[in-house]
């Protein structure tokens, strides 16, 4: 399944880039995850334990659409640590009081960058808007005893919202930084530990910094 989205999804780009101007670059992001949890249980209370720092990267392409806008995708490796702070007992099976969960997307974002007229010679601010479509590739809990999240769902979405300035370093190189968020839109959880049932839903936020290059 994964391998026929990604011949797609490449096709697609191919497709748009024999009648559009684009660019290809590399992009870095730290980026700073938080976890959303929500549990209709009267005897456990699950919280976000704090943001987690990881570090995204991937490949990036942007398609002129005109002067001012651009359509951007891409692939990126983007890792996530859920980590839940967890008070109280359920069914008489302990939880442990901390647990983090590694899981790593590949993530084919899909977004309009808008572009203000230069600020000053070769610096333009941009704005962002779009969804990201996230594909697990790994999922593993940080230490074995962690028994609350048993398996995650093989797909997540995310809003993204973005802004940033760009700089034209040369004449087919192309500067960047961006602050973005990006806001998962779907329970990530397929299973947890069996006193729990299905009533545990939990969802990401993402703060980044992106460092990029176009050539």
């Amino acid at each position: 399944m994964l391998k026929n989205v990604l011949l797609s999804i490449l096709f697609a780009i191919l497709a748009f880039s024999a009648s559009s101007q684009f660019k290809l670059g590399l992009k870095f992001s730290p980026s700073f995850t938080s976890t959303r949890p929500v549990l209709v249980n009267d005897t456990l209370d699950i919280v976000d334990s704090g943001n987690n720092l990881k570090f995204s990267m991937g490949l990036i392409s942007d398609f002129e659409i005109s002067e001012t806008y651009l359509f951007s995708t891409g692939i990126i490796y983007s890792p996530k640590t859920f980590s839940m702070r967890i008070d109280g007992e359920n069914g008489g099976s302990h939880i442990n009081p901390l647990e983090e969960y590694d899981v790593a997307y590949l993530q084919f974002p899909m977004s309009l960058k808008l572009f203000t007229n230069e600020i000053v010679p070769d610096l333009a601010v941009f704005f962002q808007v779009g969804v990201g479509a996230e594909f697990k590739i790994n999922d593993q809990a940080v230490e074995e005893e962690y028994t609350l999240i048993s398996d995650f769902k093989f797909f997540d979405t995310n809003v993204i919202l973005g802004a940033g300035v760009e700089y034209r370093a040369g004449i087919n190189t192309v500067l960047y930084v961006e602050g973005s968020y990006q806001r998962g839109l779907l329970n990530v959880v397929k299973a947890t530990e069996p006193s729990i049932g299905n009533e545990f839903d939990l969802r990401a936020s993402v703060f980044m910094i992106d460092l990029g290059i176009k050539f």
